[in-house]
């Protein structure tokens, strides 16, 4: 006699509902800590801020207050996109109490959903040196910022002067304290606002792929006592506690998600606290189930369908506040 029925059909529901939630809570939203994260019920939405003044102006006895006219950045149109995926439950895995293939297959539902998102995130960084990727569906995306230039870019304009500024360090360095400090100073140097004055952005977070001898590197930077670059114990190591550090898996990969070699020495100094990195949900990851006789209850095959689906956009208005090193050595 099956051990699944349609008598039993909701408590079995409710387990593998579990077994998804599990497998969706097993990945790290790692990627996410990066980004602007708000929900939405627009399928398309424009992303663009204001610029305000620097500083306050002298009022001398009498006079009026100064008025200053804000400056809009450049905008970006977010349009949502939605991800999904299906298992089947047969016949037989219910007859048979296959239940380690069943939480197995709800699991991994639940995990590749999760994934997926993550994907899409840390491939605007992954592929940030260019305008445009083309996913793993074969779908073009256009990951340009409000200047149409690449989110990393050597050359990037404001809309209120010929200024320009870089947020891509030269030379592209390996991660150390040369390369860290040629990224320090982009931030204390280049950043300017709308209307090419100077901005203070402050930097909080060093971003790796999860390359051993990079994120090693890093890790000693900011954990020893004494400067990691010198055999002098005495030496103050000034970056202990400076930076938090993020480890992106997805970071050198492929559009596929496969392991990329040639992005293994990537890293990034931003400043996640003020990002401008916007991630929209309009439909948070979920899991339907079939009922007995419905849609997801296949007359042929006796197969029992679920689905797992999320929707979202994502963008990258403005890259004030993100600076990359592709590590190999390359003029850029």
């Amino acid at each position: 006699m099956a051990r699944i029925t349609t008598e039993n059909f909701s408590d079995f529901v409710q387990n593998l509902k579990v077994k998804w939630r599990a497998g969706y809570d097993r990945v790290e939203k790692r990627a996410q800590q990066l980004f602007d994260v708000s929900m939405s019920d627009e399928l398309v939405t424009d992303h663009s801020s204001l610029d305000h003044g620097t500083f306050a102006r002298r009022k001398n006895e009498g006079d009026q207050h100064f008025v200053e006219n804000p400056v809009q950045n450049y905008r970006r149109t977010m349009t949502k996109y939605r991800v999904s995926l299906a298992r089947e439950i047969t016949w037989e895995m219910r007859k048979y109490d296959k239940y380690r293939e069943m939480k197995g297959a709800m699991t991994a539902l639940g995990e590749e959903v999760a994934q997926r998102l993550e994907l899409d995130l840390t491939h605007r960084f992954t592929f940030g040196t260019a305008a445009t990727y083309t996913d793993m569906d074969g779908v073009s995306v256009n990951i340009a910022t409000g200047d149409t230039l690449s989110i990393f870019n050597a050359a990037h304009t404001v809309r209120g002067s010929t200024t320009t500024f870089r947020n891509r360090v030269a030379n592209s360095p390996t991660f150390g304290r040369a390369g860290l400090e040629a990224a320090e100073a982009l931030f204390s140097q280049q950043m300017i606002d709308s209307a090419g004055n100077k901005i203070i952005v402050m930097p909080d977070t060093i971003v790796t792929a999860n390359d051993p001898a990079t994120e090693n590197s890093v890790k000693e930077f900011l954990h020893s006592t004494a400067s990691p670059t010198l055999s002098n114990s005495g030496i103050v190591n000034v970056y202990k506690g400076k930076y938090n550090h993020i480890v992106l898996p997805y970071l050198a990969t492929t559009a596929t998600g496969a392991r990329d070699s040639t992005k293994e020495k990537y890293w990034l100094l931003v400043s996640a606290a003020h990002t401008d990195g916007v991630l929209e949900i309009s439909e948070m990851p979920n899991m339907t189930a079939p009922t007995p006789g419905g849609n997801g209850d296949n007359f042929w095959t006796d197969d029992w369908a679920f689905k797992a689906a999320a929707a979202y956009g994502i963008e990258v208005t403005d890259p004030k506040w993100a600076i990359i090193s592709i590590g190999d050595g390359t003029t850029a």
